[in-house]
């Protein structure tokens, strides 16, 4: 260890920590030095108070908080900058930013603990929480389990409106899906499920981004990307997502009745193996997690609905799925009728200039109409099996 000078010695005695002399061991990367910097310069000044927190956030750049920083890093996928904000604040304080993936991750340190409250909320201000736009795009959370648990990154995504689709869907689906996704809807207490199914092509993704924009204002989408580890594998990994909390205490309680806290609505798309009737032999415990999420002991206080999608038909889900009171919604997307069929055809032909021969219309579902309607040739289906 190199000799310190009287200027540096000077210095540590002035601010020493509470817990005397310190050797700080750590693996150091360039990509995450800011991380070794707060740590060191937080354990050398002894500053008592430090809080975490994170957001996802519609600001992509560290332009507002440069005046302030001592050191800044970059790579491919983050940015940060270490901040000191005493002359900001009038008393000792450090906060280190970092943005990845759409989400600003921040570490504050304060002489003071009601100062990082303020600190919290003039961040806030620097990077503003990503929100739906006006231009019909909402933030969308993708969940993943990784080396080191729970895993997001935010993305914003285009959506419909419910009127701008609502035509695709046959009238009996069209009218069920309507007043799910209308402004009336209210979900119960505790965690609920909500349950999709039905072949594919019927339009149940369209339909999921429609429910982001319809419900944007008291709802939140998180999207799992494996829902088998997250039911299955990985109890620990549905805990920290479940339990995941975007906000500091003491920003959510300063907050508290300025602001209702959203619901977050959990997507599982395409997971009808953990809601079949043999589900425990072919997952394990995957089914009993769901049913503990959404009415269970681990739903219970939580701001969750889980949606699945499955193109499993509803004879082949576990009984103990669709039982009354579990279900906040559930809705079949089916084919449209032949008649059906005739009538979309008519619409959409007009709509892009084509003609559609009608011979032969039968049942079919909203992917198939929109290959004709295209141009595109379908292949028959064909048998399964070794005969010709």
């Amino acid at each position: 260890m190199a000799e310190q000078t009287t200027t540096e010695r000077d210095r540590l005695k002035d601010r020493s920590a509470p817990w005397g002399p310190l050797t700080i061991v750590d693996s150091l990367r360039l990509s995450t030095i800011g991380e070794t910097q707060f740590a060191t310069l937080v354990l050398e000044q002894g500053i008592p108070h430090t809080a975490e927190a994170q957001w996802e956030t519609s600001c992509s750049s560290l332009d507002d908080v440069l005046p302030h920083a001592l050191t800044t890093t970059r790579s491919a996928r983050a940015q940060s900058a270490l901040l000191d904000l005493e002359a900001l604040f009038g008393e000792r304080a450090l906060a280190l930013v970092v943005l990845r993936s759409a989400i600003a991750h921040v570490r504050i340190a304060a002489a003071e603990q009601a100062l990082i409250v303020d600190i919290e909320r003039w961040l806030r201000q620097c990077f503003p929480v990503a929100q739906a736009t006006p231009s019909h795009e909402v933030p969308v959370r993708f969940w993943s389990c990784g080396a080191h648990g729970a895993s997001r990154v935010s993305r914003t995504i285009a959506v419909p409106e419910f009127g701008e689709i609502a035509g695709n869907y046959p009238q009996a689906v069209r009218e069920r899906l309507g007043r799910l996704l209308s402004p009336d809807f209210q979900p119960g207490e505790g965690g609920q499920l909500i349950l999709w199914y039905g072949p594919p092509g019927t339009g149940k993704t369209y339909a999921l981004r429609a429910l982001g924009w319809e419900w944007r204002n008291w709802c939140e989408l998180h999207y799992v990307i494996d829902p088998e580890v997250f039911f299955g594998q990985r109890a620990d990994y549905m805990l920290e997502v479940m339990l995941h909390d975007e906000y500091s205490v003491g920003w959510e309680e300063e907050n508290e009745e300025e602001e209702e806290r959203k619901w977050r609505l959990l997507v599982l798309e395409d997971t009808g193996e953990l809601l079949a009737a043999d589900a425990k032999e072919r997952t394990g415990q995957g089914l009993s997690r769901l049913l503990n999420v959404v009415d269970g002991i681990v739903g219970q206080g939580l701001r969750v609905l889980v949606l699945v999608t499955t193109n499993e038909p509803l004879q082949r889900l576990h009984p103990a799925v669709a039982r009354p009171g579990r279900c906040a919604a559930r809705l079949e997307f089916k084919p449209f009728s032949a008649a059906e069929a005739a009538a979309w055809l008519t619409e959409h032909e007009a709509e892009h200039g084509t003609k559609t021969d009608y011979e032969g219309v039968t049942d079919a579902t909203l992917a198939n109409l929109f290959a004709r309607v295209h141009g595109y040739e379908l292949d028959p289906e064909r048998p399964v099996g070794f005969g010709r």
